[in-house]
Parts: structure tokens; C-alpha cells; sequence
């Protein structure tokens, strides 16, 4: 490390990593006027294997909040509203097995409880989306290529050493650091954090290859995913853009596996010997970890640093956009003055259940793949053959359905737990994994509302604390409270009769991440002490 103090860098966050979730990170912190040093080593986003192609409508909502989301949703390959189908197939050109539609949330069409839907985009433009709008945000320098090689942490703030592009040392020096640096995490490493769970034992191979023509040649219509179901080979594979850039995933794949075999092997997935040039191959094994702990001093884990999830379901990198919105304003609450003493522990004991769900959602889908439901006779055209595709159908509704439609975990997760929500005993409808049941129970996303056509309910959230009063007095109280405490606070008026069943309160306070911290009837005797048990001041 340099001794030299002259050469170093001095912000208030550093994040290191500059994926999906630490870019969603420096938005958060960047929109709320807090300093922010990225570290990236990537000087562009990689274009070899996108391994994030789903970005969920709680993602979109919190792009939606920062402002970003039309950008991302610009940038996609696929067009909007493409399509939101998946469909299990014998092979791309053979025999169709089942066909599921409105999958993930994908639909174009506009619903009562999204303000997003969902966006089906490769992880690459998603990042590209996230680097361009970054410099809207004047507190935020971006470092990339950039390579973290050393932290260090005392009483005051954390040091982190990183290695620029052309070999010279780089000190920066912040207040706290975020690892958001992925599965290999340095800043995890510093930590001394270990990951706690499994890997699985099969062998998976993401393919990416060019097949000009190929969509216009097969009788499956538009599909996000096609699930190939064969003894031989099996997997899924889809689009990438509309000009026939293709990914295919081939599960259980050969260990020795060459690139005739990954051409044979695409071959066989598409069911005919159609002109391909593969560009790029990723192996890769499901992981279930998670870190044993999302802190250390001023340093925090984030995304894939902190849980590895099984693709299955699309939660990975979107329970990292999570971590980040959940963490950006604790952060600011913390080095704005007006964070509890407990408010930065919360954010350990509010994510990590997180993703311990969504690794065991994602680990139940991953119980049945297409391997267990390939079975020899699929391609027959006899009765024989037409029977057994009725059966497999059959199977794949059984096992996959709770897969494709997942808006219950995406919007219906909680933390009616957290020591940072006041409870009731007010109703609170659970959300199954597919169903999602809106709830105004404090720890609850705040179920959604259109305003107008494209004004939405979350477009109208403060950036601290906002007090929603539905079709209640003024509670004009809330602002000295505020004010003592050091807390932005946001008053809006819903005049709005109707909702006071849907929220079972007529005031609702939100926390600046879209969640609700307390309801009531009535505003209480004192706000004062609600805002505090919220911004984690207990004592």
C-alpha cells in the first residue's frame, strides 16, 4: 500500500464490483447525493456469456424509482412485449410438449399491481443501460478496470487498495465498503466471511451461437424458453436478439466435451443440422450458498458475494438489485446522521432470509429438470408416441408450473420480522409462491395502485419516509417528529376511500425502499417514537 496520502482517493462509499448489483448500488447511493467510489476490473460489460437474461418487476420497480428503467428497457435486444411464453419441446423442430403463456410477469400489458412488468434482457445490456445512465449521478465516479487487491478496515473508515488498467497501485479511502464483487468475492475473502451450504453434482454448459435464420424455421411459436425434453441431449435454449443470436444451456454436460461435441449437441437440442457458429461456451455448476455473515465493521457483502443461487427461477441476480435497494438507504442513513444504532445490522437480518428463500425455490425447481423428464418414445408419431407426450405434459404442469409463474416470492417476500417494523394484528394476506396477494401488513413491498395511466403510486414516494394518509385527517404532526429526528419525511395525501381495505390503515408509513414500516388507524400520540423503532433507534 502506498504511504503516500497525497495519492489517495477519498469518498464516503467504495463499491467494488460493478455487475448488475453493485451498478444498482452506486444508483442508489448516487440518487440520494452520497459519494461513491466503483471499482470494476472490466473495462466493458461482458459480451461472451450473459448469464442474467430475466430482470423481475420488483428490479424494474426499483429501476423505475431511480429513474433508469425506460433506459433498460431500451436497451434490450428483445423488444418489449416480444413475448411471454415458454414452451417443452422434443427438440426446437420437433414435437411441442407444452406451452405455458404470461410467464415471469412479461406481459406488455398493463396490470393493476405492477408498476413494472417484468423485462426479459441479457445481463450485458442490462449493465451497458446501468453504466450510460450512471453519469447522470454527479456523486458517483466510476474506476473501470480496476481491480481490488486489498482492504482494510479501522474505527473511522476502510482503505481498499486496487490495481488500475495499466498496473498502477490505486488507494481509495471511504466511510464503508460494499462487496458486490460477485462468487469469487475479494472483499469476502479480506472478511474472512465463508459460505456456508452445497454445490450440486451436475455439470452445465451455456452455449451462445449464431444461427442466422433459425427462428424463422421452427413451428413453436415466440417463446422466451424452449425447454428441449430428449434422452440424448437436454436443456433450454432461446434468444438472445431478434437477428438470431441464441444461448442454449445443455444440462449434465460432458466433462470432456469439445466444440464438435457442443455443436453436435446444438444440433440435437434444435433437432436438425441447421447452420450454426458457436461464439461462446460457459461452464458453470448450480450453487447453494450463503455467506455466514453480510457485515464485518464497515465492510458489506451484496449480490453473488453473498448468495450463490441456482438459476432456476431467475432469483439470483435480482436478490442482489434487492440487497442494494435495501442497503443504498441504510447507507445514506448512516452517514447522513439520522440511522439508528441498529439500522446497519437490519440489513444482515432482513436480506439474508432473502436468499435463503430463493435458493430453496430455486433449489425445488431444480429437482426436475428436463434430464428427469426425458424418456425414450417422445418423437413417435403413432398413438404410442402421442400418448406418452400427454403424459409428459402432464409432468412438466406439475413440475414446472410453479417455476414460470413466480410473482407471489417476487412481490410477496417480506420482513415482518424485522426489528425495524413495528407489527400489528391487522389483516395480512400471504402470498403463495405463484399467487401474489397485495398486503398492507408493516414488512410488506406497499401493494401497488395506478394513479392515472402512467402515474403510479411509487412514483409518488419521497426519497426518506414517506406518510401515506388514505382518505384520513392531516397528521401534520409527522413533520416536527421528523424534523427532531433528522428524517426525511414525505407526506402524501391519497384521497382515496376505496383503498382503505387493500392497506387496512388509513395512514401507512413507507420506508424509502417501498416497504412498510408501521399502519394505523389512527396517526399516533407520538410519531416521534414509530420513525425511531423504523430508522433502527431502539435504545
Amino acid at each position: 500500500m502506498t504511504s503516500s496520502t497525497e495519492h489517495v482517493e477519498t469518498t464516503e462509499v467504495v463499491i467494488a464490483g460493478g455487475g448488475p448489483v453493485g451498478l444498482t448500488l452506486a444508483h442508489e447511493l448516487g440518487s440520494r447525493g452520497i459519494g461513491c467510489v466503483l471499482l470494476e476490473p472490466r473495462p466493458e460489460p461482458s459480451l461472451a456469456s450473459p448469464r442474467c437474461k430475466q430482470m423481475n418487476p420488483r428490479s424494474m420497480e426499483i429501476f423505475r424509482r431511480l429513474g433508469i428503467a425506460d433506459a433498460v428497457r431500451g436497451n434490450a435486444r428483445l423488444p418489449f412485449g416480444w413475448s411471454d411464453s415458454a414452451v417443452f419441446c422434443t427438440a426446437l423442430t420437433g414435437h411441442r410438449l407444452e406451452r405455458f403463456d404470461g410467464v415471469f410477469a412479461l406481459s406488455d400489458v398493463q396490470r393493476p399491481d405492477l408498476a413494472e412488468p417484468a423485462l426479459w434482457c441479457a445481463q450485458n445490456h442490462v449493465e451497458e443501460a446501468l453504466r450510460d445512465t450512471l453519469t447522470r449521478r454527479e456523486t458517483v465516479s466510476a474506476r473501470w478496470g480496476w481491480t481490488l487487491t486489498g482492504v482494510e478496515q479501522d474505527a473511522t473508515g476502510v482503505t481498499a487498495t486496487a490495481t488500475d488498467d495499466a498496473g498502477r497501485e490505486r488507494v481509495v479511502r471511504g466511510r464503508y465498503l460494499v462487496g458486490a464483487d460477485g462468487a469469487r468475492s475479494a472483499v469476502r475473502r479480506a472478511c474472512g466471511i465463508p459460505l456456508t451450504g452445497r454445490s450440486h453434482e451436475i455439470r452445465n454448459v451455456q452455449v451462445i451461437f449464431d444461427a442466422p435464420g433459425l427462428s424463422a424455421r421452427h413451428r413453436l411459436g415466440r417463446a422466451v424458453q424452449y425447454w428441449v425434453v430428449n434422452p440424448e441431449v437436454n436443456g433450454l435454449m432461446g434468444m438472445l436478439t431478434t437477428d438470431d443470436l441464441w444461448w442454449a444451456i445443455i444440462i449434465n454436460a460432458r466433462e470432456d466435451a469439445d466444440a464438435a461435441w457442443y455443436e453436435r449437441a446444438v444440433h440435437r437440442m434444435i433437432g436438425a443440422e441447421e447452420p450454426i457458429t458457436v461464439t461462446a461456451t460457459d461452464p458453470w455448476t448450480a450453487r447453494m450458498l450463503v455467506a455466514d455473515r453480510y457485515r464485518d465493521g464497515r465492510c458489506f457483502l451484496a449480490g453473488d458475494a453473498a448468495h450463490q443461487n441456482p438459476p432456476w427461477g431467475g432469483f439470483g441476480a435480482n436478490t442482489g438489485i434487492g440487497d442494494a435497494a435495501d442497503l443504498g438507504w441504510k447507507l445514506t442513513a448512516a452517514l447522513r446522521g439520522w440511522a439508528g444504532d441498529d439500522l446497519l445490522d437490519s440489513y444482515e437480518t432482513e436480506r439474508r432470509p432473502i436468499a435463503r428463500r430463493a435458493i430453496a425455490e430455486a433449489e425445488r425447481n431444480m429437482r426436475v429438470l428436463t434430464g428427469e423428464l426425458a424418456v425414450p418414445g417422445l418423437d413417435g408419431d403413432g398413438p404410442d408416441g402421442r400418448a406418452l407426450r400427454a403424459k409428459t405434459a402432464e409432468l412438466i404442469r406439475q413440475a414446472k408450473t410453479a417455476e414460470m409463474y413466480t410473482l407471489g416470492f417476487v412481490l410477496g417476500t417480506a420482513y415482518p420480522g424485522s426489528p425495524i417494523v413495528l407489527p400489528d394484528d391487522g389483516p395480512a394476506p400471504a402470498s403463495t409462491g405463484t399467487e401474489y396477494r397485495p398486503s398492507g401488513a408493516p414488512g410488506n413491498r406497499l401493494p401497488h395502485q395506478w394513479l392515472s395511466r402512467n402515474r403510479s403510486l411509487q412514483d409518488e414516494l419521497g426519497p426518506g419516509f414517506t406518510l401515506l394518509e388514505i382518505a384520513a385527517p392531516p397528521a401534520p404532526e409527522w413533520e416536527p417528529a421528523a424534523a427532531t429526528a433528522g428524517v426525511p419525511l414525505t407526506r402524501y395525501r391519497l384521497n382515496r376511500p376505496d383503498l382503505h381495505g387493500l392497506y387496512a390503515a388509513r395512514y401507512v408509513l413507507v420506508r424509502p425502499d417501498g416497504y412498510i414500516a408501521w399502519r394505523g388507524e389512527a396517526s399516533p400520540g407520538d410519531p416521534r417514537a414509530v420513525l425511531d423503532h423504523a430508522r433502527g433507534q431502539h435504545g
